[in-house]
């Protein structure tokens, strides 16, 4: 993330669901990136794994974001599960109780045996400030 980006996002579609990879800072400026990503998939009731791992700064908005994308997969019939947090990212979660609402997993669940790949790494990477 040296390159100037507040968020970069990266999709990986195991079939099964899809393995969404969050860097950066997720806050007022960059959670439309995410929404644009993640909100279609949600809807359309895919299984979503949110690989934040080197997510290292989530605010209130973000928070909203989860939330929002958590209702629109349930609401569609599908799942939203958080993996690989890190402190600073859990910490709020934590505090607000979202970890009552939010399934928090230690690691990005296995794909089920069999269940090859339906498309390949798709990274989209942007500024969050770009148009």
């Amino acid at each position: 993330m040296d390159d100037g980006r507040m968020l970069a996002i990266g999709v990986r579609d195991r079939a099964t669901d899809v393995v969404v990879a969050v860097a950066g800072e997720l806050d007022f400026g960059s959670t439309r990136e995410l929404l644009a990503v993640a909100e279609p998939l949600a809807r359309a009731g895919r299984s979503i794994v949110l690989d934040l791992v080197d997510l290292t700064f989530c605010d209130s908005t973000g928070l909203s974001a989860l939330v929002r994308l958590h209702r629109q997969a349930e609401a569609a019939g599908g799942e939203l599960r958080l993996a690989r947090l890190r402190t600073q990212v859990e910490g709020p979660i934590v505090v607000t109780m979202l970890d009552r609402l939010l399934e928090i997993c230690p690691e990005v669940p296995e794909a089920p045996a069999g269940a090859g790949a339906a498309g390949v790494d798709e990274p989209n990477a942007r500024r969050a400030d770009a148009p």
